[in-house]
């Protein structure tokens, strides 16, 4: 095991690491808990769409510094290590890219299914299923167009990178795959809903799969960002031709 207690900077790549969990996933967990006791509306949210997006690259910056600082400080690997262990390489890029359109589309196959059974057979409401409402209230489409293609990149980083090197190299590739799916579900408990969560639980092991299968991130990169436009692309079209959208985005 590289980190070793008893040096200064492990002590504060640990502390970066720590404080990545509080407001990665302590926080969301929080703020879940808090909307189940004092639900709010779309309405009630009042925050400043500089606000927000400044929250939103605290967020992306973690994901991507704490992996790189854990990396350079802990285990004394240079960039291109870095590249190689979180599977961000040029070896079979193809193979990667189609694996990551394949991915997408059984993404937003698997939860076209699951919002059909949900709302026909369950009675689910449309708002339940779906995160953009929130997200347009906090930002322009311009900027949130922008969050989205560039936020699941840091996110791959993170979780299907850093946090699945890490797991497999303890428990293995399946281990790999559920923990980070898990986590990365937990994630996104902030805005209260619980439904989109467990979808973005299952949709998490698709992501983990096709990078288990493929050795490369880049093809769970490929399928968020390309599952992220299209959603809101969609739900855009949407609100012009129906009441609504029941779009997930992973953000």
């Amino acid at each position: 095991m590289d980190f070793k207690i008893d040096k200064p900077s492990h002590i504060f790549a640990l502390l970066l690491l720590v404080l990545s969990i509080l407001l990665v996933f302590i926080l969301p967990v929080a703020t879940f808990i808090i909307l189940l006791d004092h639900p709010i509306s779309l309405e009630d949210i009042n925050i400043s769409e500089l606000t927000a997006v400044i929250n939103q690259f605290i967020v992306i910056a973690t994901f991507i510094l704490v992996p790189v600082a854990w990396y350079f400080i802990v285990n004394k690997l240079s960039f291109k290590g870095m590249l190689s262990r979180m599977k961000l390489v040029s070896e079979n890029i193809d193979k990667a890219f189609l694996w990551g359109i394949l991915a997408a589309i059984l993404i937003f196959i698997t939860t076209f299914v699951i919002e059909l059974i949900l709302i026909n057979g369950f009675g689910v409401k449309v708002e339940e299923l779906s995160n953009i409402p929130y997200l347009e209230n906090l930002f322009s489409p311009v900027t949130l167009f922008f969050i989205v293609a560039i936020q699941p990149v840091a996110e791959e980083i993170f979780f299907r990178g850093f946090l699945y090197e890490k797991v497999e190299g303890y428990a293995g590739g399946a281990m790999a795959i559920i923990i980070t799916s898990i986590l990365f579900g937990i994630a996104h408990l902030s805005y209260g809903l619980t439904i989109p969560v467990v979808i973005i639980i299952l949709m998490g092991m698709i992501l983990g799969y096709v990078v288990y299968r493929t050795k490369n991130l880049y093809s769970a990169i490929i399928a968020h960002v390309v599952y992220n436009v299209t959603s809101l692309a969609l739900a855009f079209l949407a609100q012009h031709l129906t009441s609504g959208s029941a779009l997930i985005l992973l953000r």
